[in-house]
């Protein structure tokens, strides 16, 4: 165990740097006094220590900014740690294109583009039938387009100024999501490059951005709806800043927030939604990913302590990680610990992987051979 365990000691710490959206995290003011209380935590930081040097490549395997929801890949992002400690190669681990918030491949944003017609030939006074005949032709995902787009047209229902408005304001941050979003060989040069929604700007690392809620078209959207409904924020549930397109249930959120604007009011805590998109193969398949999950965390906890686990999941951690180390064994525990912490302390990680009888699951089968 650390012999000195003081706040600035522990700050110093390359496992101070891991706590991103939990309590443990540097930024909150109070999260000394959780830290200084967790046992667990110190005895993480002694293995670090008793290192000597953290290898710069321990640094950024992606335990710092893990995704807290799991993504709509789920598991593959935790998976990706486990082989990037593995790897334990300086250059493999600063060239991989990390799976993190807001990372989105070509299939999920195609999928998203079918939704985003919908809502465009909605606005547009189509009939339901019209865009439906070119989804069943040209969709990617083999859905019957025809029941989506005519239960979309009755959950709206009959169209207002403020309706209107609400459905063209969630178009704009949909299409922004699959604009912004990254992945390893997409960094927005492919996608909505005919579309303006916000003034261009390039991070220091040189990937696209844009300043989406300064975009004079959603000024004057969110003015018009302000004129009409000074409270019509309460009816969206996701952030319109940057849609969450990478959270397993992006369009089942899409759903509540429809139905939401087509009933011009809140679900009650006793409502189901309906499944009017036919999304559930989308997001994964809850009871599956708590089976694959406890069987996950089972074999970390086992690994880092010198044991080597059976079963699939658990031969599929061995084989990930390779020869341990020192190095590898604070690691595995750290993200261990991340992980737990995300599930007691509200990140949704915990709804994906401890379903609750009410909640809808969806159909997406866990790929864990990835």
């Amino acid at each position: 165990m650390s012999k000195e365990w003081t706040q600035e000691t522990y700050a110093k710490t390359a496992t101070s740097d891991c706590w991103w959206f939990t309590p443990y995290d540097k930024s909150d003011p109070s999260y000394w006094e959780a830290v200084s209380r967790d046992d667990e935590m110190r005895n993480i930081v002694a293995m670090e220590q008793s290192l000597g040097v953290v290898p710069d490549w321990a640094r950024d395997v992606g335990i710092s900014h893990l995704p807290p929801c799991g993504l709509y890949d789920f598991p593959k992002a935790l998976l990706q740690v486990v082989s990037l400690i593995g790897a334990a190669d300086p250059v493999l681990v600063r060239q991989t294109f990390k799976h993190q918030c807001y990372a989105v491949d070509r299939e999920r944003k195609r999928a998203a583009q079918d939704y985003c017609l919908c809502l465009d030939a909605w606005l547009a006074g189509a009939a339901p039938e019209a865009v439906a005949a070119e989804l069943n032709a040209l969709a990617r995902r083999r859905i019957d387009w025809s029941r989506v787009c005519g239960d979309l047209w009755r959950v709206l229902g009959e169209r207002d100024a403020k309706k209107e408005l609400l459905i063209e304001r969630l178009l704009e941050a949909v299409r922004y999501a699959v604009k912004a979003a990254k992945w390893d060989d997409e960094r927005g040069t492919e996608f909505g490059r005919d579309q303006y929604v916000g003034d261009f700007a390039q991070l220091p690392n040189g990937d696209a951005a844009y300043k989406v809620l300064s975009s004079p078209r959603v000024k004057r959207l969110e003015d018009r709806l302000s004129a009409l409904d000074p409270d019509w924020r309460r009816l969206i549930k996701v952030d319109l800043g940057f849609w969450w397109l990478c959270a397993p249930k992006a369009f089942r959120f899409l759903e509540r927030d429809l139905w939401a604007i087509g009933k011009d009011r809140l679900p009650q805590s006793d409502e189901e939604i309906p499944g009017f998109l036919r999304c559930e193969d989308t997001y994964p398949d809850r009871p599956q990913a708590a089976q694959w999950y406890g069987e996950f965390c089972a074999a970390l906890d086992a690994w880092w302590q010198g044991n080597r686990p059976a079963g699939p999941v658990g031969q599929s951690v061995c084989q990930r990680l390779g020869e341990d180390s020192p190095v590898k064994r604070w690691l595995v525990r750290l993200l261990l610990k991340k992980l737990k912490t995300y599930e007691a302390t509200g990140a949704s990680l915990g709804l994906l992987v401890n379903p609750q009888a009410r909640q809808k699951w969806g159909t997406k089968p866990i790929e864990s051979g990835w």
